[in-house]
């Protein structure tokens, strides 16, 4: 919902915003609630959607539309289509939210990226990436990182939040947040718990299964919790709309994944000024060296979580700058970085 949520930051900002969102889809429902102007089509083939580009240009341009902004990689070609058949008066900005590891070098590739008129980055790693990986043109690519609107953090303490939640007040808790998907490598802090032989640690999983998904990881997790006899220290939270109380209530984030492109979560962590725990790769590995609240361990390895975890319960940091750290992903900053970098306008308001 990243797309929302900065849509409705700039149009409180004053611009006239509308959302192009396939039919049904929740973006849709949530964007229709917000009394967003939007604009619902089927979705699109993933390559050459002439006819799906040609039907929402004609949409936005009967709305005086000047420029598309789009955040899923499989929307370039939509994206560029609209851009071509536009003759490029309208402009269409590509934010990069997930992070390719192949060359992206071939010339159909290198004709649809120049009709890109942006490629913005969440951060420096991803603008390395798309400069030695694309025949992109460096100067359309830039860094600007995902926001945070920081007059919504919780104000609760851990104990009001885990009295909230109704979680024990005198045990260590690690959380978990976002998809149950095998990507996030959830059981990894399932064996390292298991590894910790401590019932005074305790696992928080916040999220649900994708829906109608075949995969059975969800399934096999539960079978791990049983084996390991684990059943009263991992607790699955399901889905949680506000997710403030939660970043309160731990004691430590776990990023378990491989590889994260940006991280939302450890952004809102670090906001709830909760530790991290978190591979020592890509977006969590630049985020947790230039603000140091946490802990990075080696990708797919239980043992590293597990000593980490121990570890965290006694860690107190004392050089992390939250002034600095607010100031850099406040989402007002940020807005007015898209104003003059990416439209070259001044805010409207």
């Amino acid at each position: 919902m990243n797309h929302l949520r900065n849509a409705l930051w700039m149009q409180v900002r004053g611009h006239e915003i509308t959302l192009v969102c396939t039919k049904k889809s929740p973006l849709e429902a949530a964007a229709l609630d917000a009394h967003l102007s939007v604009i619902s089509i089927r979705k699109p083939a993933r390559h050459y959607a002439f006819l799906s580009a040609l039907m929402i240009l004609l949409s936005l341009k009967k709305r005086g539309v000047k420029a598309l902004m789009i955040r899923n990689t499989s929307d370039i070609s939509l994206g560029a289509s609209i851009a071509f058949l536009s003759f490029k008066r309208i402009h269409v900005h590509f934010f990069m939210e997930l992070m390719f590891h192949e060359q992206k070098q071939q010339l159909y590739r290198t004709i649809r990226y120049s009709f890109l008129s942006s490629w913005i980055c969440s951060l420096e790693y991803m603008k390395k990436k798309v400069l030695s990986s694309t025949r992109i043109h460096p100067n359309k690519v830039c860094v600007i990182p995902s926001a945070l609107d920081f007059s919504q953090i919780s104000a609760l303490s851990k104990s009001e939040a885990r009295k909230q939640l109704k979680l024990p007040v005198d045990k260590v808790l690690f959380g978990m947040i976002g998809r149950i998907d095998r990507k996030k490598r959830i059981e990894l802090a399932i064996l390292a718990l298991h590894q910790l032989q401590n019932s005074d640690y305790q696992l928080l999983i916040v999220g649900e299964e994708t829906p109608d998904s075949p995969d059975s990881y969800l399934t096999e997790l539960q079978q791990l919790i049983q084996e390991k006899e684990l059943e009263n220290q991992v607790h699955f939270c399901g889905f949680q709309q506000e997710t403030g109380p939660f970043y309160r209530a731990i004691d430590a984030l776990i990023m378990a994944s491989d590889f994260e492109t940006f991280g939302m979560s450890t952004i809102e962590a670090l906001a709830h000024q909760t530790l991290v725990i978190a591979t020592n790769s890509g977006g969590s590995k630049e985020l947790l060296n230039q603000f140091p609240f946490g802990i990075l361990v080696e990708p797919g390895d239980a043992s590293s979580f597990a000593i980490a975890m121990e570890k965290i319960a006694e860690r107190i940091p004392k050089d992390v700058d939250f002034k600095t750290f607010q100031a850099y992903f406040d989402h007002r900053r940020i807005c007015e970085n898209i104003e003059s970098r990416i439209l070259s306008c001044e805010s409207v308001r």
